[in-house]
């Protein structure tokens, strides 16, 4: 599955519930179903892997981590501050990395990573202590980050919070859903990326 695919995955009334960027239609950033680097005529969209610039704070280490992480599963959350559907997500996606530690070792330097990423270049923009605070305020115990430049929302097509998709160490999308999701959905999403990260190496 490539990086745009994924959006077939996700139910209509997910699609419905979350909160746009500025391209309020919704529509590819070159405004014709199409991107860069896929049949667009941008020429500067940036590759990855993409550098996200973690804080301090609940389950999170100030510095940077590398999305995709050769030989990782990552289960990436895009969210926002000020989108309510974001955050009534983060509950799930805790307890889908509950899940999950049952099982695989979760961590930034395990077999899978959970991370929530704000996009530093759209919405509201937080210092590291204010989104370190909020962080705590909504019970987050796992990585938070801020994509400064928005190249990872450019890479991946994101224009819909909250987006949570699942990615292998090439960054190959091998699972998502915009707009909200149910636990064990998240959890069989980074079971099937697992799967197929098994059967590549």
């Amino acid at each position: 599955m490539n990086r745009r695919s994924f959006i077939a995955a996700a139910t209509p009334l997910a699609v419905l519930s979350g909160c746009l960027d500025g391209n309020e239609s919704g529509s590819s950033p070159d405004g014709d179903g199409s991107t860069a680097g896929e049949g667009g005529t941008g020429t500067d969209r940036a590759e990855p892997p993409f550098d996200v610039t973690t804080v301090d704070g609940p389950g999170s280490d100030a510095g940077t981590v590398s999305v995709p992480t050769d030989g990782q599963v990552q289960l990436v959350n895009f969210t926002r501050l000020n989108c309510p559907t974001s955050k009534a997500l983060l509950p799930r996606v805790a307890e889908a990395r509950d899940r999950l530690e049952e099982t695989v070792d979760v961590g930034p330097d395990g077999t899978v990573h959970v991370l929530s990423v704000i996009d530093g270049s759209v919405g509201a923009q937080p210092s590291a202590t204010e989104l370190a605070d909020w962080w705590a305020d909504q019970d987050g115990d796992w990585t938070i980050g801020n994509d400064e430049t928005g190249a990872l929302d450019d890479h991946y097509d994101v224009t819909l919070r909250p987006t949570t998709i699942a990615i292998d160490g090439t960054g190959e999308v091998h699972w998502g859903d915009e707009g909200g999701t149910t636990v064990n959905t998240m959890v069989n999403g980074v079971e099937t990326a697992l799967e197929a990260a098994g059967e590549n190496q």
